[in-house]
């Protein structure tokens, strides 16, 4: 700016702060001047991830947990969109004098953990005038474009038919309330839910104060849309942008904004949109190419993930008994559900298994925790998460359970089994024995092996299939021998069935008689086309010789 021709008043610093390193003077225009700010340059840093440094993060914990229960069982994790916002203004950093104007090519590869506390290396690099890549080592990429202003032209906000839409079922408020979304108030946004359709949906934001958190609304209004539509596979986090452009600084924490969502695709592993962002009336922000990853979820799992501390991912059986079937092939879902129910040092018992193993190990886990739960409810016992119970073996590798968090637990003896996509578990106040088998063909001589001459006699008498009453003896046998903390050691033979039906066999062992209970389970559609039999003990009775 010019006081007069011959007195020039220039400032070393722009209004935003920035340094102004070089100023031109237009010959023609007095009032107008250039300002040269320096090329983007390297950058080498660091960002802390830890609740000291982002206590924010307190509210972006993927699992509801008892309020006494570690911060690490909460699963404090920094959002995407505050990822994206820690790129921005490390390439801002790298090119004083300029703003992220627009974010390109967004890769989102690994969540970051604030517990435990993590320091991550940043490196910020130039790619021509205007623009960096901008790289949290390991877990996110984006190339960021700089400019002295904001772009002045904006693109028209959409509309869309009234006839396209309809008042959504849910309100802003029980989105929150009931879990749909599990974010805490630093974080809660979304201020109404206005309308949905059958390939978009518009919503109000309240600008949070936490970093990053408006565009965390943006995709929690995304995630309303998926599970206001679909009833499997609702569960979804970002994992790529092409482009987010950006037309004015970032609106203050209160104030209200309009978002607009475009589905531009659907499949089974991704779900993409466009998004726009009013602010009084103009777009300040436009989201082009937002993909997220579509997790395995149903509508029972959900519920879980919802209500941990009244839902459980086993269903009971008849005769008391928990039966969880997976229906999370992919590796990414199960670190959820693994850390939705594993607690402290079981998760580090979790990681040291081989990962062959873990599948299974988890399954019974979670079938013991739903069989002590469900055992307590039926008693009168009030809510309990998954995270106030711990699983252990004592030294001969009999399961127990015990309290954790304050959680005092009666006297309880558990069983535990696991077969292929099937766990199971049993609860009692006195012994108890479970087991599942897959039912598969047996050779011969396996059989003769496993059951003795009057078992074989009854065996070959029984109409059926003989695959599944091989299952049947073997449970049966193997359900008696954990009653009696011996397990069969080698020597079915020892253990013998004396009576059989489909539903009861009877199983003789060292004098005494025990009654077993049965039955048939299969793979729910989509699994792999697997039959079980699962048997578990009832009273026992004693023979006279």
């Amino acid at each position: 700016r010019l006081v007069n021709e011959n007195e020039p008043v220039l400032r070393t610093h722009d209004r935003y702060g920035h340094r102004i390193d070089e100023v031109e003077f237009h010959p023609h225009w007095h009032d107008l001047f250039y300002v040269k700010v320096p090329p983007p340059g390297e950058l080498e840093a660091t960002l802390e991830v830890s609740l000291e440094a982002m206590p924010y993060l307190l509210d972006h914990c993927f699992f509801k947990q008892p309020p006494q229960a570690d911060p690490g069982d909460r699963w404090p994790v920094v959002p995407a969109t505050t990822v994206i916002d820690h790129l921005m203004r490390f390439a801002e950093q790298a090119a004083p004098g300029r703003h992220a104007v627009a974010v390109h090519d967004v890769r989102l590869s690994q969540w970051i953990t604030a517990v435990p506390a993590v320091t991550v290396p940043v490196r910020v690099r130039p790619q021509g005038a205007d623009r960096v890549h901008a790289a949290i080592t390991g877990y996110s990429q984006a190339v960021v474009e700089l400019a002295p202003q904001y772009p002045a032209a904006a693109p028209a906000p959409w509309r869309f038919p009234a006839s396209a839409e309809q008042v959504p079922e849910t309100t802003a408020a029980q989105l929150y309330d009931e879990r749909w979304m599990f974010h805490g108030p630093r974080f809660q946004g979304v201020t109404e839910l206005t309308a949905v359709g059958e390939r978009h949906v518009r919503a109000v934001l309240t600008t949070p104060a936490a970093p990053g958190a408006l565009l965390d609304n943006v995709g929690q209004v995304l995630g309303y849309w998926i599970m206001s539509r679909l009833p499997e596979r609702t569960t979804v986090f970002p994992v790529a942008m092409r482009e987010i452009r950006f037309h004015g600084p970032h609106p203050a924490p209160g104030e209200r904004l309009e978002c607009l969502v475009r589905i531009t695709g659907l499949t089974d592993e991704f779900l993409d949109a466009d998004m726009q962002l009013v602010h009084d009336g103009a777009v300040w922000a436009e989201f082009t190419g937002w993909r997220d990853r579509r997790f395995d979820s149903t509508a029972h799992i959900r519920q879980a993930d919802r209500t941990p501390e009244r839902s459980t991912l086993s269903y009971e059986q008849p005769g008391g008994w928990a039966l969880v079937r997976e229906q999370w092939p992919d590796l990414a879902t199960r670190e959820l559900i693994m850390r939705n129910y594993l607690a402290g040092p079981e998760r580090a018992a979790y990681d040291r298994r081989p990962p062959r193993g873990r599948r299974q190990w988890l399954l019974g886990r979670i079938a013991a925790k739903d069989a002590v739960r469900q055992f307590l409810w039926a008693r009168g016992e009030p809510e309990m998460f998954p995270a106030e119970l711990r699983i252990g073996n004592d030294a001969a590798g009999r399961p127990f359970a015990t309290g954790a968090y304050g959680r005092d637990l009666p006297p309880l003896t558990i069983s535990v089994a696991h077969r292929a996509e099937a766990g199971v578990a049993i609860a009692r106040h006195g012994p108890c024995g479970i087991d599942v088998e897959e039912v598969v063909p047996r050779s011969e001589s396996t059989v003769e092996s496993a059951l003795g001459a009057g078992e074989l006699a009854l065996f070959a008498n029984l109409p059926g299939d003989p695959e599944q009453w091989f299952a049947r003896f073997w449970t049966a046998k193997e359900a008696v021998a954990k009653l009696r903390g011996t397990g069969l050691r080698g020597a079915p033979r020892d253990f013998e069935v004396v009576a059989a039906t489909p539903a009861e066999l009877t199983v003789r062992v060292a004098g005494h008689e025990y009654r077993v209970r049965c039955a048939d389970v299969e793979n729910p559609p989509g699994a792999p086309p697997r039959r079980y039999v699962v048997a578990w003990t009832e009273e026992t009775k004693e023979t006279a010789g």
